[in-house]
């Protein structure tokens, strides 16, 4: 199970897997997005380049390929794979759901893990 949720300081991330927990913090929700995309690609072994780095919105949109890359240069200084431009739909599926449904994160009060303070 995944969840990331707003603190004063970013973003915290915690992924519970069995009993073992994992927390990951970001001054930013890209930079805790972005430690998830590599946490995965460590995790993949040997299947690391199956993980796919996340485009930005304006990428996802681009008319072609090639725009993409443009736009996500521009905004990241990275470009975008054939591959993550082919699941643009998808992810722009999920992008959709999430502020459609209310589902999206917003800023709440969380503690830092092991801190002892909120």
């Amino acid at each position: 199970m995944l969840g990331a949720d707003a603190c004063k300081a970013g973003w915290v991330g915690v992924v519970l897997d069995g009993a073992a927990v994992e927390a990951y913090f970001g001054a930013t929700i890209a930079e805790l997005v972005s430690a998830a995309d590599v946490k995965a690609r460590e995790m993949a072994g040997p299947r690391w380049a199956s993980v796919f780095m996340t485009p930005v919105r304006a990428a996802l949109t681009a008319r072609d390929h090639a725009e993409a890359v443009r736009l996500n240069r521009e905004r990241t200084g990275e470009g975008v794979s054939q591959q993550a431009y082919g699941l643009r739909h998808k992810i722009l599926d999920v992008d959709a759901w999430l502020r459609d449904s209310g589902a999206a994160p917003g800023p709440r009060r969380c503690g830092v893990l092991g801190s002892g303070r909120a």
